[in-house]
C-alpha cells in the first residue's frame, strides 16, 4: 500500500471513529439507550460507485441552504438517493438528521432513510429514491389537495406522536419530494429539534429558508409547533 493510500485509510478510520462516537451519543440521548432499529452502514467506496463517482449528471436536487447535493444512485439492484454534504457544515447536524429520520422513517410521508456512511469527513446519508423528484411538477387540483393533506398529516405526526414534539424548522416546498404515486415525502431534518418534555417552545438560533420563516421568529427566536405550521 502506497503512502497516499495509507493516508486515505487513516483519514477514513479517523472519520469513522469521530462520526461513530457522535452517532452513538446522539442515539443514546434521543432514545434513552433503547433504540433498536437496524442501521445500515455503507462504505465510502460503495456509495461512490453507486453514484457514478458523484457525476454531476446524476444530481437531481441541489439544496444550497443545507450545502448538499442529492444523487440518483443504484446499489444491489435498488435505486437509491445519496445525499452528500459540502462546505462548512457541522457533522453534528448530519448526525441529528440521521437520528431523527431513523426514528420516524416508518411514517409514509417521510422520505425513508436506508443508512449512512461514517467513513467520510461529513457523513453521507442514503435514502429511498423519490421517483417524481420535488414539488415543481405541474399537478392536477386533485393531486394538490391530496399532497396538502399529506403535508398537514406529517406535520401533525411530528408534533404529536412523541413525548417530545419534533419541530422541523425548515418546512418549504423544496424539502418535499414525490414518489411514483405522487405521495409527498418530507426530507431535510438537519436543523430539526425536539422540544424539552413539558415545554411548548424553545429558544434557539434562527434556522430556515427566507420567505418561509414565521415573522415572530425574527424577534423572539422561539420555536414551537406554530412556527412549523406557518
Amino acid at each position: 500500500m502506497g503512502n497516499k493510500e495509507c493516508k486515505e485509510l487513516k483519514k477514513r478510520e479517523e472519520s469513522m471513529l469521530k462520526n461513530g462516537s457522535l452517532l452513538l451519543e446522539k442515539l443514546i440521548s434521543n432514545f434513552n439507550g433503547k433504540y433498536s432499529n437496524p442501521i445500515r452502514i455503507f462504505s465510502a467506496k460503495e456509495l461512490q460507485k453507486a453514484a457514478g463517482n458523484y457525476s454531476g449528471n446524476l444530481v437531481f436536487n441541489h439544496d444550497e441552504l443545507c450545502n448538499s447535493k442529492w444523487y440518483n444512485g443504484f446499489l444491489e439492484g435498488q435505486v437509491i438517493s445519496v445525499r452528500r454534504y459540502f462546505g462548512v457544515l457541522y457533522t453534528e447536524y448530519v448526525i441529528n438528521e440521521f437520528c431523527l429520520v431513523a426514528q420516524i422513517s416508518a411514517q409514509k410521508s417521510v422520505l425513508k432513510l436506508l443508512g449512512c456512511c461514517l467513513g467520510t469527513e461529513i457523513p453521507i446519508l442514503v435514502y429511498e429514491f423519490p421517483a417524481n423528484r420535488n414539488l415543481n411538477l405541474l399537478l392536477s387540483w386533485k393531486n394538490r389537495l391530496k399532497i396538502g393533506y399529506e403535508i398537514a398529516s406529517v406535520m401533525a405526526y411530528l408534533h404529536t406522536a412523541f413525548p417530545r414534539p419534533i419541530i422541523h424548522r425548515d418546512i418549504n416546498p423544496y424539502h418535499f419530494f414525490l414518489d411514483q404515486d405522487c405521495v409527498a415525502k418530507l426530507s431535510s431534518f438537519l436543523f430539526s429539534i425536539s422540544l424539552p418534555e413539558g415545554k411548548t417552545m424553545v429558544k434557539d438560533k434562527d434556522f430556515g429558508s427566507l420567505g418561509y420563516l414565521a415573522p415572530e421568529l425574527l424577534s423572539s427566536g422561539l420555536y414551537s409547533e406554530r412556527t412549523d405550521v406557518f
